[in-house]
């Protein structure tokens, strides 16, 4: 509701008449943000921006100065969203502000505006609650370690907590199977990866986040251990509530519902945001999954929750009964299928409209109106569900706050064809954040085939246009085409995309 406020208001600026020439000139004085130079910060400087990087006006060089409140000496989007959250009043202050001259403008302004918005936002959009940094992490030592050592370290920065093989964790508790528990308090802000080891055998680089809490050993990959996820000290469970569904093409489909811990339908004050998800059968529980692990989502978002953070609703939606039935539901049809699986009958014409609409059209309706949720909202999946989550974030950028692409099959599609359908996308105004990743394990080939174009789809989206502080990109040398992957890396995609 609040976003589409602001959406109004800046329609109405641009119907209202905001100069549309070759050029926009207003002086050289004024304070960040003051685009138009009239002393006051309102929608119009926003719209001015938008309009500006659209290449519908020009403004002069003093207006782009006023107008680059974020200090990067860059007229961006980003600039105008900074703008739009200080009139929302979620900000008091421009980060420009920090780094300029105390001294007052020595020019008044120069000329008013032509006109201004009837009304302001009246309220902020909706946020999610910040989890502190210090966090406490937790090892379960099931595979009887003599000592359990955590090598943490920055992998953009390559800073180490401390050298190889970390910090000595301290034996904490004894847990009821009878493991020896360690802990340790880590600051998340600054660390994001963990190895886990006893001085010889190790883990997989582990992700670290603030939606992180237990960990343990959950199996091997490449001649390494690999951590699997638990909530420690979070007693429950969360319920799942499962509701059959009419699909369009002509059958029945599962969705569920995963509701966080404490949720209290009459306590209308307190609302969560929603994740929507391919593959729901593989999300919450083995009992279902085809592959045999499941994504952990539960786990996460327990952890997130147990480190002081908002609950979040996770809605799955299933895949088809059939292999070929998930292959055409997850397919967006966008022109000519690679060589890759040309010869597939079941990626021709694919169904990938269909399932966006469902989850549009009929799925999000039903979550939010019977569910205590916000406008905050993500979408995500993996394979084939990585690409269709991708797909249904850039047909609706509009309804979404962040999109997690996992080992996504853009191998379906050559660059060209990507080129064709990025190209006619308008990447103006809020745009979700995108968090691509892929794994490149020697001993998985269907990941290597997929590594190429899910590495590549970032810089792709640049080119087009796409803010590169929108988009991240993550890779794992050790990671295969699997859930138990995907799980060590959702608490990460869930992080980044709530911006915690």
């Amino acid at each position: 509701m609040k976003k589409r406020l602001l959406s109004i208001l800046l329609l109405t600026a641009m119907l209202l008449g905001v100069a549309c020439g070759a050029a926009f000139s207003t002086g050289a004085a004024g304070k960040p943000g003051d685009v138009d130079n009239d002393d006051d910060v309102t929608i119009i400087d926003v719209t001015l921006i938008q309009r500006h990087l659209a290449d519908v006006i020009t403004l002069d060089e003093a207006a782009q100065k006023r107008g680059m409140v974020a200090g990067d000496d860059e007229l961006t989007i980003i600039d105008a969203t900074l703008i739009q959250r200080y009139i929302a009043d979620v900000i008091t202050r421009f980060p420009v502000e920090d780094i300029l001259p105390t001294e007052a403008p020595t020019a008044a302004p120069t000329q008013a505006p032509t006109s201004a918005p009837t009304q302001a936002p009246t309220e902020a959009p909706d946020e999610v609650t910040k989890v502190k940094d210090n966090i406490t992490i937790y090892f379960s030592n099931n595979k009887n370690w003599s000592k359990v050592n955590a090598y943490i370290y920055n992998d953009k920065t390559g800073a180490a907590m401390k050298a190889w093989p970390g910090t000595t964790m301290t034996n904490y508790t004894t847990n009821t199977y009878g493991e020896k528990v360690y802990s340790m308090t880590v600051n998340a802000a600054q660390y994001n990866r963990v190895i886990f080891n006893n001085g010889s055998a190790q883990t997989t680089d582990t992700p670290l986040t603030k939606a992180s809490s237990g960990y343990f050993i959950n199996g091997t990959s490449n001649g390494k251990q690999l951590a699997g996820l638990y909530p420690y000290g979070q007693s429950g469970e969360g319920t799942i509530e499962t509701v059959t569904m009419d699909y369009p093409d002509g059958y029945k489909k599962k969705v569920y519902v995963w509701l966080p811990e404490g949720y209290n339908a009459a306590d209308k004050s307190k609302k969560y945001p929603v994740l929507y998800m391919c593959d729901g059968q593989n999300l919450f529980g083995q009992a279902t999954t085809l592959s045999g692990y499941e994504w952990e989502c539960d786990e996460t978002a327990l952890s997130l929750m147990q480190n002081g953070g908002d609950g979040v609703i996770i809605v799955g939606v299933a895949c088809g009964d059939t292999s070929a039935r998930r292959n055409h539901e997850l397919t967006p049809n966008l022109g000519q299928l690679s060589s890759v699986v040309s010869g597939d009958a079941s990626y021709r014409n694919g169904g990938g409209k269909v399932f966006s609409d469902f989850v549009v059209d009929t799925v999000m309706p039903y979550v939010e109106g019977k569910y205590n949720t916000n406008s905050i909202r993500g979408v995500a999946g993996s394979s084939s569900g990585g690409i269709e989550a991708f797909y249904i974030g850039m047909e609706h950028p509009d309804k979404f706050r962040y999109i997690g692409a996992l080992s996504p099959a853009f191998i379906l599609y050559n660059k060209d064809v990507w080129d064709n359908y990025l190209s006619a996308k308008s990447f103006t105004g809020e745009l979700p954040r995108v968090y691509f990743f892929c794994g490149n394990s020697a001993n998985d080939q269907l990941e290597q085939a997929l590594y190429p174009n899910a590495t590549a789809m970032e810089g792709w989206m640049k080119n087009h246009g796409y803010p590169a502080e929108k988009m991240i990109t993550v890779t794992d040398a050790d990671a295969t085409h699997s859930e138990a992957f995907w799980a060590l890396y959702f608490p990460e995609m869930l992080s980044w995309g709530l911006e915690l």
